[in-house]
């Protein structure tokens, strides 16, 4: 008699906190219904958190929400959720009339590596927010399909800056040499952030034909320490060439000059 009162306490101890998890779901779960925005906000924030795999049919339906920040939180929660069920809600959400909301859709295919979203992601590559561009070039580089080539190569040509990099960065990590010509000019002519990241890019590229641009942009004083305190440039380009050559002499210009007169190819 006394084990089978045991096994019922032990039995209920587990089921309390099941009953209580699901109470709380279905809380949060009407509060979907709230005519406050931040309350269905606050909803699909915590049923992300705190019930990743129980919420998906609510992320889903607020993904549907008429508040925009409702909606980007809802497609941010279905991509980390990873689940196939959360890939059509996605798509859909590409297409969302808020900027915002579509650069977190574009985010979310990634993460659920949708490659069937390719077609979609090449509208996205046209959007006109450069956040949504640039994120679509981030996520086409992690596709890996040929059929993604195009499209980013298209992104070369892109008016903004930014854009630019993000294209000619996933063709670096590809190996492809149509990104050498960008990565150079942004490296000379770029922004500081732009610079740094395009000597970056050439170090994943791989091509020894940037080593003497990079050696430059240590020499550049435009390289030089920020107002922000940090020279990020010269890192940027020390990290490439280090890459590239297998040396490091840091942001010493003098040295890698030396070094590259010694070993300059015939």
């Amino acid at each position: 008699m006394k084990n089978k009162t045991s096994l019922y306490f032990l039995m209920a101890a587990m089921l309390i906190p099941a009953a209580a998890g699901a109470a709380a779901l279905e809380e949060l779960a009407l509060r979907l219904d709230s005519p406050e925005p931040a309350v269905r906000l606050d909803a699909v924030r915590k049923l992300a958190i705190e019930y990743p795999a129980e919420s998906l049919p609510y992320l889903i339906r607020a993904v549907g929400d008429d508040d925009e920040y409702v909606r980007e939180r809802a497609v941010q929660g279905l991509g980390i959720s990873g689940s196939p069920r959360a890939v059509e809600p996605v798509r859909r959400a590409l297409s969302d009339p808020d900027a915002f909301v579509r650069w977190r859709a574009v985010k979310a295919a990634g993460r659920l590596a949708d490659r069937g979203s390719l077609e979609a992601l090449a509208a996205c590559a046209q959007d006109k927010c450069w956040r949504v561009r640039v994120g679509t070039f981030e996520v086409l580089a992690g596709i890996g399909e040929d059929r993604a080539g195009p499209l980013l190569a298209k992104g070369l040509e892109d008016p903004d800056e930014r854009v630019r990099l993000s294209a000619a960065s996933a063709l670096a990590g590809r190996g492809d040499r149509t990104a050498l010509p960008v990565l150079l000019n942004l490296l000379k002519n770029g922004s500081m952030f732009v610079r740094d990241r395009a000597a970056m890019a050439l170090g994943d590229l791989g091509d020894t034909a940037a080593v003497e641009p990079l050696i430059e942009a240590v020499a550049d004083p435009r390289n030089a320490i920020e107002p922000e305190g940090r020279d990020w440039v010269r890192w940027g380009a020390v990290k490439g060439l280090i890459k590239l050559t297998g040396q490091d002499f840091g942001m010493d210009a003098a040295k890698w000059k030396q070094w590259r007169l010694a070993n300059k190819p015939e």
